[in-house]
């Protein structure tokens, strides 16, 4: 590893280019291209060829279109076919505008199967007077996320306590996910990019690379073209939050430098002067400090690590139930509280959304970032019939400039 000042130094000036004009706009087609053959090589080594179509595609559901519904936003700076340095976007899945109409507001869209496209979704712009939990619940039915056993499958197997090192769980937690869900949506695919560019460790400094700073912008690209960070920017800016003493404005450029400040930008964790972490490795990938997992709260990263061998699902904290609930813990909760080892070292109690997209989450831990005051908001979320109390935490670093850690705590399930 090389010199840690000429890391510094050299990380510094890589930074820098985030805050010029265009940073997130130019990034090219053949940038793009590297970042899907990186990871159709790395899913491939695991097993899962995105060159073939899935011997179920055929047979799944199409995702029905959701009525469009009624917005108010602000007129955007360029026409929403265009992108936002005016250049033509073309029509793909991988570069598809918003659908802004206007008629009246319909029941929350369905849940999207891994055909989905973002391009259908539109919603009512928030106002001051949105609450935490109505914006958190909105993005929940702005999200497309996955459908269970249709485009993945999991196995809880048996609960335990968490203070109970036994293995409860002698198979894997996930057994399925429809390959095509990382081949047709571009949020996940450069979601997915990302994941191998850190060290684990607190105090070994991350070596950060020209390529590794190009695939940040495409996940950030990708992910603010969808509806739940398109809403999330909208209740930053209904709400009057400040980044570094800066009123949040309407431009989406402007946007994504914030998001790649608080999630991106390096600090040091460990409190030896190294560069060694930074939000988005914390929450979504995961790091070993003092001999314990801590952060790693995306299933996504879960899965491809079980794929690996590199985690072993020991078993779910059964959350509390409301008197006279019958709700109970199965294969198709989204909300699910989890014990496992990494690589052998033990995350006693952890919990993550299933099934959710990159943008969802992203959407919800940036909300809880920039608009809330409070280190932890207890919201009620309604997932489709059945009810979870939780617990949104946000501990923010570097004063108060980076995302430090994000992740929900569940307090109770019930129906």
């Amino acid at each position: 590893r090389r010199n840690i000042t000429t890391n510094t130094i050299e990380l510094a000036q890589l930074q820098l280019k985030t805050t010029k004009m265009g940073f997130f706009d130019d990034l090219k087609a053949a940038a793009i291209e590297k970042v899907k053959e990186k990871v159709k090589e790395e899913l491939a080594e695991l097993g899962i060829d995105l060159d073939e179509d899935d011997d179920d595609d055929a047979d799944a559901d199409e995702a029905p279109e959701p009525e469009p519904e009624e917005i108010a936003a602000e007129e955007p700076s360029s026409p929403p076919a265009q992108d936002d340095d005016g250049g033509e976007r073309p029509v793909s899945a991988w570069s598809t505008p918003l659908n802004v109409t206007t008629s009246s507001p319909p029941a929350a869209p369905a849940v999207a199967s891994s055909n989905y496209s973002p391009s259908t979704t539109s919603f009512s712009p928030p106002d001051a007077d949105t609450t935490f939990n109505e914006a958190v619940q909105k993005l929940w039915d702005l999200d497309a996320r996955l459908i269970p056993n249709q485009d993945y499958r999991i196995d809880v197997q048996s609960s335990k306590h968490p203070c109970n090192k036994e293995d409860a769980a002698e198979e894997s937690l996930f057994t399925y996910v429809k390959p095509a869900v990382f081949r047709k949506r571009p949020t996940f695919t450069t979601f997915v990019a990302l994941l191998n560019n850190y060290s684990a460790y607190t105090g070994q400094e991350e070596d950060v690379t020209e390529q590794e700073l190009q695939e940040n912008r495409a996940f950030l690209n990708e992910v603010m073209k969808t509806a739940p960070m398109k809403y999330c920017h909208q209740y930053c800016i209904a709400k009057g939050c400040t980044y570094k003493g800066k009123e949040i404005s309407g431009s989406e450029s402007e946007f994504k430098r914030i998001l790649n400040s608080i999630w991106f930008e390096l600090y040091s964790r460990s409190g030896r002067r190294n560069m060694d972490s930074s939000g988005f490795e914390h929450v979504f990938v995961g790091e070993v400090k003092n001999g314990q997992v801590s952060g790693f709260h995306n299933w996504i990263m879960f899965y491809l690590e079980e794929k690996r061998g590199n985690v072993d699902f020991r078993g779910y904290i059964k959350p509390k139930c409301r008197e006279s609930s019958t709700a109970e813990t199965n294969d198709d909760d989204p909300v699910l509280t989890l014990q496992f080892r990494w690589n052998g070292v033990e995350k006693f109690v952890g919990t993550c959304f299933i099934g959710v997209t990159p943008e969802f989450e992203m959407a919800l831990y940036t909300m809880a970032f920039l608009a809330s005051e409070e280190d932890e908001n207890a919201i009620t979320l309604d997932a489709g019939g059945e009810m979870f109390d939780l617990n949104v935490k946000c501990h923010k670093y570097d004063r108060n400039t980076k995302v430090g850690s994000c992740y929900v705590e569940a307090l109770a399930h019930y129906e």
